[in-house]
């Protein structure tokens, strides 16, 4: 049996040791301030968790100006960071080089953008409700354009480049036949960003695309009428989303495991096994 001197040595060092490891994360990342879209909520606002357990200050913005404030409150009380917030509705194309300008005076620069809102609406197809498939083309994929120019041009005023994240969807590569619009909204955003990698990277703009897999949020909950397995939590996601863009990665499908596996092996699939299978999804 330890003595009790030994004991409170050991603890002494484990407490020596945890501080360390904690400077350490805030002092690689003091210099990052991250702005993130749709974060009231879901990714978004595990995603600002996960950035401010780093020591990275914070600009959040979504459409919930209240849910916002209380987050923000919420994450000042236990970490020892900046947190600034706006309410923006990011299919209003105009307020956002104002709002994105704001933050940068605020925090002094932002050198992280992650476009991370949108939406899902379901429908069956034939049903005549297409109003539902263009909110989502609206929202995912002008909105996340709309959010890279904002971003693009800030950077271009601050200077010295950044980096833009994108968040797609693994649907993008498996669509959901209930929910045609937002697959087909996720594989737009993919080819686009795709399309403008090279020409940002001459401007020392960053670009990494996400694809998460199914992930438990309130949008997929709404959404979740047949069972799709719901394997990841939010929290867990956006730890290894931030991993992925601080290492400036230009695609990471999330969590990995079984997600990026699952990709591979759906290259050796044949078509009409995925079919198949993509009819009780």
């Amino acid at each position: 049996m330890k003595r009790p001197i030994e004991l409170m040595f050991k603890q002494k060092l484990k407490k020596q040791w945890r501080c360390k490891t904690m400077t350490s994360l805030r002092s690689r990342n003091e210099q990052k301030n991250i702005l993130i879209t749709g974060a009231s909520s879901g990714i978004g606002e595990a995603l600002a968790w996960a950035c401010a357990k780093r020591g990275m200050n914070l600009a959040l913005v979504a459409r919930r100006l209240d849910r916002l404030e209380n987050l923000a409150e919420r994450i000042r009380e236990r970490y020892q960071v900046q947190v600034e917030v706006a309410a923006l509705n990011i299919c209003d194309s105009e307020k956002i080089m104002p709002i994105f300008m704001g933050f940068s005076e605020l925090l002094g620069r932002i050198d992280i953008v992650v476009a991370n809102a949108g939406i899902l609406k379901s429908r069956k197809v034939g049903d005549g409700r297409i109003e539902r498939d263009a909110q989502v083309f609206e929202t995912n994929v002008m909105g996340a354009i709309a959010t890279s120019e904002g971003a693009i041009s800030m950077f271009r005023m601050q200077g010295r480049g950044g980096h833009l994240a994108v968040i797609s969807s693994y649907s993008a590569f498996m669509p959901l036949p209930s929910g045609a619009a937002y697959s087909a909204s996720k594989a737009a955003v993919s080819s686009y960003f795709n399309a403008v990698r090279s020409p940002l990277l001459r401007e020392n703009i960053g670009l990494s695309l996400i694809y998460p897999g199914f992930v438990s949020t309130d949008l997929l909950q709404g959404f979740n009428s047949h069972g799709l397995p719901i394997i990841a939590k939010a929290k867990d996601v956006a730890e290894e989303i931030l991993t992925a863009i601080l290492a400036k990665k230009k695609n990471a499908i999330v969590p990995r495991l079984p997600w990026a596996v699952l990709y591979q092996m759906q290259k050796l699939v044949p078509n009409a096994l995925l079919a198949s299978v993509q009819k009780y999804l």
